[in-house]
């Protein structure tokens, strides 16, 4: 599949409504385009109103009523408990908990983090693994291009890491010490062909605040970190921009043509 770019995206509070890509490919026509439904010009919204925001989405793009769209947002401090969240993930107990039905176990959202929801309709034969490393695959470009971090993924752990290498170059699981970094969670969920919750970008979260009283992601032997942690000074329009870009590079191949909405 050859893709000819017509790329529509302004960063900022003028981040463009919709982002065009032509397809040239022998069943369609027609352009396929990703909307942007950009939140952060509102600054923090919580996690129930665009959650809610969410699924209205996702009913019209499931019945072909709204074009595939990405929800970009930064949450009131939330904690949230994905289907294979344990009991022993919460170490305060007394912390309030909103229960979800994506992947993944306990994580934050909070101010300094960047979310995107994809909510788009996937072409048939729906491939999960393939949209799940589509994902994947932006975050790691993103970051690797626009900052120069040496992201990757890790066998078995969902998300997007910084892995921890000794001078010999031996990861920490080779070693059996040293502890891996996550930059950015992945929790997703496909219903009906069409897409649900998204990842989580730290841009710069105050850690001091940021994923106490929890283990992220079930995750005893590993940590969390952000771009600022890493060195890198950016904002959430930079960040957004450069994302964007690469999730509709990266999913487009994998959406539904207008003819099977």
């Amino acid at each position: 599949m050859v893709f000819s770019r017509n790329f529509l995206l302004n960063c900022g509070q003028n981040l463009s409504q919709i982002v065009g890509f032509a397809l040239e490919h022998p069943l369609r026509d027609r352009v396929n385009l990703v909307r942007v439904e950009n939140l952060l010009p509102r600054g923090l919204v919580s996690y129930q109103e665009a959650d809610r925001i969410q699924r209205d989405t996702w009913a019209q793009v499931r019945d072909g009523e709204l074009d595939h769209t990405l929800i970009l947002g930064q949450f009131e401090p939330t904690y949230t408990a994905g289907r294979n969240t344990h009991d022993s993930d919460l170490i305060n107990k007394d912390l309030p908990i909103i229960r979800t039905d994506r992947a993944g176990s306990l994580t934050w959202h909070g101010p300094g983090q960047l979310v995107i929801y994809p909510v788009v309709r996937l072409r048939e034969p729906v491939d999960l693994i393939a949209y799940i490393r589509a994902v994947e695959g932006a975050v790691i470009d993103a970051v690797h291009d626009t900052w120069d971090l040496d992201v990757e993924i890790v066998k078995g752990r969902a998300g997007v890491w910084l892995r921890y290498r000794d001078a010999a170059g031996r990861t920490a699981t080779e070693r059996g010490t040293g502890r891996d970094r996550k930059l950015c969670a992945i929790g997703l969920k496909v219903v009906q062909n069409a897409t649900l919750h998204g990842l989580a970008l730290n841009i710069h979260p105050d850690f001091n605040r940021a994923f106490t009283g929890i283990i992220p992601c079930g995750l005893n032997d590993a940590g969390v970190t952000s771009l600022f942690e890493e060195g890198i000074e950016t904002d959430f329009d930079t960040a957004a921009k450069v994302v964007v870009d690469q999730l509709t590079v990266k999913l487009t191949p994998l959406l539904a043509p207008f003819s099977e909405i």
